[in-house]
């Protein structure tokens, strides 16, 4: 699959930077024409990735009809080859809509980062009320190059 990195002379994206990623220069986005994207974020707000400088693969996104194809694992695995850490985060919505996402992060390698769930990035503290929606997430960590 042929991956192309947007950058700002295309239109297709420009949404998504403009109001997702307001004056954010860290962050990349990954493309297969017309089938998916992916956001590559050097710096993310969330504070275990912030402290051990590793980069998080956000937004992860298929067209339908092309979902089970290959296309998110082609992104993912592309994003990782592009980070220089020897870690690489991504987190996913705890809902049973994004069950997919959730299997196939796992079937990647990604590892829950031990934490617990994070409402907007910051974590949930136990018993607390939350609603379950695309905020509500499990972040997740893999090493990269394991020996």
């Amino acid at each position: 699959m042929d991956i192309q990195k947007w950058n700002k002379k295309d239109e297709i994206f420009k949404g998504l930077l403009d109001n997702s990623y307001k004056g954010i220069d860290s962050c990349y986005v990954y493309y297969i024409k017309d089938k998916g994207y992916a956001v590559l974020n050097l710096r993310p707000s969330y504070g275990l990735y912030k402290r051990l400088k590793v980069s998080e693969i956000q937004d992860i996104f298929v067209i339908p009809k092309f979902r089970r194809q290959g296309v998110a694992e082609n992104l993912i695995r592309h994003c990782e080859d592009q980070t220089s850490s020897d870690f690489v985060g991504i987190s996913v919505p705890v809902s049973p809509v994004f069950g997919a996402a959730q299997r196939l992060y796992y079937k990647l390698g990604y590892e829950p980062d031990g934490n617990g769930v994070t409402y907007n990035r910051e974590p949930v503290q136990h018993e607390s009320l939350v609603k379950l929606d695309d905020s509500l997430c499990l972040m997740m960590i893999k090493k990269l190059n394991a020996n």
